[in-house]
């Protein structure tokens, strides 16, 4: 995943035990994403204020909305987003993430998780395009645009916040396992080869994804609400609000399922 600069994990008692479970079950996905969530709860319960991963949710907020403008470029431009050489969607994206990037430097608190917000966001602009038909490579950004708006509407939009989410929670959550990882594979262990550690961590990216569909069944609800009262301008003051709750619920979910 990417993040073996952050060292091993902590030795407290939580975090103990998801070490001594990835000696003895790793193939218990189930059973160490739940030691993991525990572990790393409190952690969690901060990302709720997480300028990073605010900025990234309420960038999408903006863009799927811009998109039913009969001006798209206008409102791309006011957002510091720019199509004016008409890129295709798989460059625009990227644009969109390196824009990202370049402003999440003001946020130093996030530290990695700037990383994980930009990636959730480029994954959920990324599955737009992908889930209407046309290739990335081939389509324009007026496919973009038109993927996009068909995740304007508040059902549509519930499915978006659940790829964002998805992707932030299986990221942040295999970023901590991550940088254990390497220190349990090997012969006589039972994840004796790399392939198997790449299996265990595609089983707890699964889990995880699935855990984060509570999201879906309030946040096409709140988008519709908050941009008819905003008229299409949610503020980020806003999204924090909504970050805050979807955090709680995202907790409040995975440990449910750590005591089921």
């Amino acid at each position: 995943m990417g993040h073996n600069r952050l060292g091993r994990l902590p030795k407290r008692d939580r975090w103990v035990q998801v070490v001594e479970l990835l000696d003895t079950q790793p193939e218990e996905t189930t059973t160490l994403a739940a030691a993991v969530t525990r572990a790393a709860y409190a952690r969690l319960g901060k990302l709720a204020n997480d300028s990073a991963l605010v900025h990234c949710f309420w960038l999408l907020t903006r863009v799927t909305w811009a998109a039913r403008s009969p001006n798209f470029a206008s409102e791309l431009r006011s957002l510091g987003l720019d199509i004016a050489d008409r890129p295709s969607a798989l460059t625009f994206v990227a644009r969109v993430s390196d824009s990202v990037r370049r402003e999440l430097i003001d946020y130093p608190p996030s530290g990695h998780f700037s990383d994980i917000s930009s990636l959730a966001l480029k994954r959920a602009l990324l599955e737009t395009v992908a889930r209407q038909g046309p290739s990335l490579f081939d389509s324009s950004v007026d496919d973009f645009q038109r993927a996009v708006r068909a995740f304007s509407t508040r059902e549509h939009f519930g499915e978006l916040a659940h790829i964002f989410f998805a992707d932030f929670l299986s990221r942040t959550l295999c970023s901590f396992v991550d940088r254990e990882l390497a220190n349990h594979v090997g012969e006589g262990r039972k994840l004796a080869t790399v392939r198997d550690s790449l299996e265990f961590m595609k089983a707890l990216d699964v889990h995880t994804r699935q855990s984060a569909r509570i999201v879906r069944d309030f946040a096409g609800g709140w988008y519709s609400k908050h941009n008819w009262e905003s008229k299409g301008e949610i503020d980020k003051e806003e999204t924090q609000r909504f970050i805050a709750f979807a955090i709680r619920k995202l907790r409040s979910e995975l440990m449910s399922e750590a005591l089921a």
